[in-house]
């Protein structure tokens, strides 16, 4: 009867211990201030005065765990390039403009479908001239593969040899060589 007791007596005082704190749950990783292990900086940001703010990551947690036992909502980080105005690992200043990325080209499905098209006996370089002047040694299929995204008025055509005298396949485009004008007397 005695250890079903001692039993109930530790249950009840688990129960009151979880009661006494509200149920909160401890707050994790405090800042040590060894900057070796608290390196990663994050950032946050005002929206309404567009005023960002460099911390580490360990203040961020402590920031949030206070704000928690307040009863306010935690801040959320937003990306670290907002904050890349501000020097050194924590700091004050104005919001760096967002880094936009290039959107991504999706291609038709007719281009796509040229460029996937198969090759047969494509072994020769020859030499291929555009448009805008450049020139470059490419097999033919190459060509028709480079032809697909490319505007109708600077299509790669086929030209002489002596056009890319210098060039190397796979050497890129050049400028395309023009024949010396021979006078004859």
């Amino acid at each position: 009867m005695s250890k079903l007791s001692i039993c109930l007596l530790l249950v009840v005082l688990a129960i009151a211990s979880t009661q006494a704190d509200g149920g909160r749950r401890p707050c994790p990783g405090r800042c040590t201030g060894n900057p070796v292990t608290d390196k990663r900086s994050v950032c946050i940001r005002d929206k309404g005065t567009n005023v960002c703010t460099k911390l580490r990551a360990c203040r961020l947690r402590e920031k949030n765990c206070s704000r928690r036992d307040s009863g306010l909502q935690a801040i959320k980080e937003t990306c670290i390039t907002r904050c890349r105005n501000i020097l050194g690992s924590s700091g004050i200043g104005q919001c760096a403009p967002r880094l936009r990325r290039e959107p991504v080209r999706s291609d038709s499905k007719r281009i796509r479908e040229c460029r996937n098209r198969r090759c047969v006996d494509d072994k020769v370089a020859s030499c291929w001239r555009d448009q805008q002047g450049g020139c470059v040694l490419q097999t033919r299929c190459e060509a028709a593969r480079r032809n697909c995204s490319r505007k109708p008025n600077n299509q790669w055509v086929w030209t002489s040899k002596s056009s890319c005298r210098g060039n190397t396949v796979g050497g890129g485009v050049r400028r395309c060589r023009s024949r010396p004008i021979i006078i004859k007397d």
